[in-house]
């Protein structure tokens, strides 16, 4: 039914758009390989206030944009139609503290589409500043390339992203938005350009989508429900990540995300779920990994409760945050390490439970030992043939 329902909202909003009202920012003084700024703001503007659905029009060619927002509420379905290149500024001091690059806020019946790109230069400066490697003075923020604040019932599709200097999207607190034939490209080393992240939503679909990056193809935070992520091809990068969870307080349960049919190539990681050691309490439940191919994968499953990116953590005291009905099936392919499933839970009474393996194909083709199932503080429940076997220790006999 939920697959259904988005393709029903993405052929109605495009039936929509046929016969919407057009607003190209050529009309507006838009120049190629000039700054567009006003023209993009007035010609969005005039559309949003439309009595009838409109269309927004970036034409072919290269553009370069300082920072826009497109806010809303708009009177009728509004279209955003990408077929050029946006330009970001290289230097992310251009764009004022505190804001984005390009953002949509408070829209009801958004379609962004096309066949454009944003570019958010990333390389140029932004990434030494996000390096933590770097000796160059940091920036407290980078800018995403696309944030999406109160959007509802949209979709996003045929567009991609390029180079962000920070997230390549980020959707917060957004409900039923569809992610169809997205495509995020970015080298393997630049730093900290997730994918898709997504905090405080919910009825959130990404599905038939290329992630390419430095980061997280996808990356969940708090208070999300009801993620659908299906068919998409992720790598390089560092898989999709539940988390990391704990950290600060008055966090919301991640609930009902359901990863499927989806593709890892040389990642980081598969499916992960994180939490922070030494954590607030939380919880993360029903969440569903199943016809998943991993393609030279360091972790192809991992749930790590004692996740320390830094050496600062208080690693003695064990993650609060609650990981239960967890159910992975189907997963085939190769790892780079022999540990092909690792199953890190914390201590505490609330760490993992409920956790169902089944029909695992998993091999390990190195010089380490031969492959394994790694298990702490958790008993598993297995199906189906496993390969490697499932854990025979719990985690007082580890």
């Amino acid at each position: 039914m939920r697959s259904k329902s988005c393709v029903v909202l993405a052929v109605c909003m495009l039936l929509v758009i046929v016969q919407a009202e057009v607003f190209d920012i050529s009309d507006f003084g838009a120049k190629q390989d000039a700054e567009i700024s006003k023209a993009l703001n007035d010609a969005w503007a005039d559309a949003c206030a439309a009595s009838e659905p409109s269309q927004v029009v970036i034409p072919k060619g290269r553009f370069r944009l300082n920072v826009v927002e497109f806010k809303g509420p708009c009177k009728e379905p509004i279209e955003v139609k990408l077929d050029g290149t946006l330009i970001g500024p290289e230097d992310p001091v251009v764009i004022p503290k505190g804001v984005q690059w390009i953002t949509f806020s408070y829209v009801t019946g958004l379609t962004l589409s096309g066949s454009g790109t944003v570019d958010g230069v990333g390389a140029a400066m932004a990434w030494a500043l996000n390096d933590p490697k770097s000796t160059v003075k940091k920036r407290s923020s980078l800018q995403y390339n696309l944030s999406f604040n109160f959007v509802k019932d949209s979709l996003i599709t045929g567009i991609t992203s390029k180079d962000s200097k920070n997230f390549h999207v980020n959707l917060m607190t957004c409900t039923n938005v569809t992610f169809d034939d997205f495509h995020v490209t970015a080298p393997a080393d630049s730093p900290n350009t997730d994918g898709i992240h997504i905090g405080w939503s919910k009825n959130i679909t990404i599905k038939n989508s290329v992630m390419k990056t430095g980061d997280d193809c996808v990356s969940v935070g708090d208070g999300c429900q009801d993620l659908h992520i299906e068919g998409v091809k992720c790598g390089p990068g560092h898989g999709i990540s539940v988390g990391s969870l704990g950290r600060n307080k008055g966090e919301k349960p991640v609930v009902r995300v359901y990863v499927k049919n989806c593709t890892f190539s040389s990642t980081e990681n598969g499916v992960r779920i994180k939490t922070w050691p030494d954590s607030q309490p939380g919880e993360v439940s029903e969440m569903h990994f199943e016809d998943l191919k991993m393609d030279k994968v360091d972790n192809p499953v991992i749930i790590e409760q004692e996740y320390c990116p830094h050496a600062k953590c208080k690693t003695n005291n064990p993650s609060k945050v609650k990981v239960h009905n967890v159910f992975i099936k189907n997963v085939k392919g190769t790892s780079n390490t022999p540990e092909v499933v690792k199953l890190r839970c914390s201590k505490a009474n609330n760490g993992c439970e409920n956790v169902h393996i089944s029909d695992i194909n998993l091999t390990y083709d190195g010089d380490q030992g031969p492959a394994i199932q790694e298990c702490h503080n958790v008993n598993p429940v297995y199906d189906g043939q496993l390969v490697p076997k499932g854990c025979h220790q719990t985690a007082s006999s580890n």
